[in-house]
């Protein structure tokens, strides 16, 4: 009878547990939906406000150990964080004081401004050389031969010298390999393979068809396109551009550019989108110094250093992160004719809550008439065009749909300036790895795109 009496006891405790349970849990019911949309993690700049607006039924505490608030009492219909000073802080919202319900970590940053760009690139993939498009065959006296292939030359090389005679371009290389090519005499070329130099020998072949000797190397200019320039850091020279990798001609792999510049290009004329067929700029490539070296080429664009500025005033603007971005109207910066950069009116349409960076954060739409009258919407060449919204640099372009011409993916500026390595080398009181720390620990749930569309690169 004991135990009988003791499991009635336990029964009597867990059937109070679990009314105390439920009637907490309505209770909380609800506002948890309200507390799940109040970010867990915000950056922000110093000396910036960021307002946090949420509607509970209940009131709760904020824990604020950091004194970075501008608003730490009981709230109900939100706060305002008030960044102060550089650092990484953490606080929590406590239901009575007692009963934690969520941290929020509050990444504080300093400034951070960039030139907004516009300019129109031109894309070489050296700054030097012609590149190796093909290995061909040499019919001789004796049948076919590949002395190119042989040798060990590759698909891709860039070709720089031939006997320690630089090649300065395609109709160079024309000439010094047609006073090169000796029947018999080997030939020493330097090549540029996987960004390193190496020497491959060669010994021309007499080719019975064309009645000349050769080498069987197929080659071409180291012109890679046209492409727009995204922003530039005026102390460091660091740019971004294109909002997207260049692919070889499969579209699977990264294209070798640790030999590659940009310089100045003049758009010459335009080809409009149309449905099923996207448009392009057509560029003509300034032949005086490169504006830049290329030190990468990563899924949301090319990076590197600039040795001068893009024409123009340098007039900068603040970095906005991927959380100021809003859906509605914002402009980008591109040239549609000569090298004149101006503004266009765009609207952001959708926006997608990203874990890690990816050059599809957010859909545009062009909305300028002119815009729209000369190019039909987003055209090639156009990729990198800079998205400014509330006075602050917030994504760039990257792909158009295929079949909806004034319809496109964009990129967000922060995750470009995370790529560009900028933050390793900003001089500030705030160490570089803590830099690092406030851009990739930032932790979001992926939203996919639930539309199905055909897109281009451009």
């Amino acid at each position: 009878m004991v135990v009988k009496k003791g499991v009635g006891k336990l029964h009597k405790k867990i059937l109070k547990l679990g009314l105390l349970l439920l009637i907490l849990g309505m209770f909380l019911a609800p506002g948890v939906n309200t507390l799940l949309l109040i970010p867990s993690e915000v950056t922000q700049f110093e000396g910036e406000e960021h307002p946090l607006d949420f509607d509970l039924p209940w009131g709760i505490r904020i824990i604020d150990k950091n004194g970075i608030l501008k608003l730490a009492d009981e709230v109900g219909g939100g706060f305002v964080l008030r960044a102060e000073r550089a650092g990484n802080y953490r606080f929590s919202f406590n239901l009575l004081g007692l009963i934690p319900l969520k941290q929020m970590q509050v990444n504080v940053i300093p400034p951070l401004r960039l030139a907004p760009s516009g300019h129109s690139i031109g894309v070489r993939l050296s700054e030097r050389g012609v590149i190796i498009a093909g290995l061909d065959s040499v019919q001789t006296s004796s049948g076919p031969a590949e002395p190119a292939r042989d040798s060990g030359f590759k698909v891709g090389d860039i070709l720089v010298a031939v006997n320690d005679i630089p090649l300065e371009n395609l109709e160079h290389a024309a000439a010094v390999l047609e006073e090169q090519c000796r029947l018999g005499q080997e030939l020493r070329c330097e090549v540029i393979r996987g960004g390193k130099s190496r020497v491959l020998k060669i010994v021309p072949v007499y080719d019975q068809l064309l009645n000349r000797n050769r080498l069987g190397l197929l080659l071409k200019d180291t012109a890679a396109g046209v492409g727009t320039m995204t922003f530039y850091h005026p102390e460091t020279k660091i740019f971004g551009a294109l909002g997207h990798m260049i692919t070889d001609e499969s579209g699977k792999h990264a294209v070798e550019l640790s030999a590659g510049s940009i310089v100045s290009a003049e758009i010459v004329d335009i080809q409009p989108g149309q449905r099923g067929k996207p448009g392009e700029k057509k560029g003509a490539f300034a032949q005086d110094e490169p504006l830049g070296h290329i030190a990468s080429n990563t899924d949301l664009g090319i990076f590197g250093k600039l040795y001068q500025f893009p024409p123009g005033e340098v007039q900068t603007i603040p970095l906005g992160f991927k959380h100021q971005v809003r859906t509605g109207p914002a402009e980008i910066l591109t040239v549609i004719e000569g090298t004149k950069v101006e503004r266009f009116s765009i609207e952001i349409e959708k926006l997608f809550v990203q874990k890690s960076p990816a050059s599809k954060g957010m859909i545009i739409r062009i909305t300028d008439p002119r815009l729209l009258a000369v190019t039909g919407g987003i055209v090639q060449g156009m990729s990198g065009s800079p998205i400014i919204q509330d006075g602050k640099l917030v994504g760039a372009i990257t792909h158009v749909f295929i079949n909806e011409p004034q319809r496109g993916y964009g990129c967000f500026a922060e995750w470009m300036v995370i790529e560009s390595g900028l933050l390793d080398e900003i001089n500030s009181a705030v160490p570089p790895e803590i830099w690092e720390a406030f851009f990739k620990s930032v932790s979001f749930q992926r939203r996919d795109y639930d539309e199905y569309v055909e897109i281009i690169e451009l």
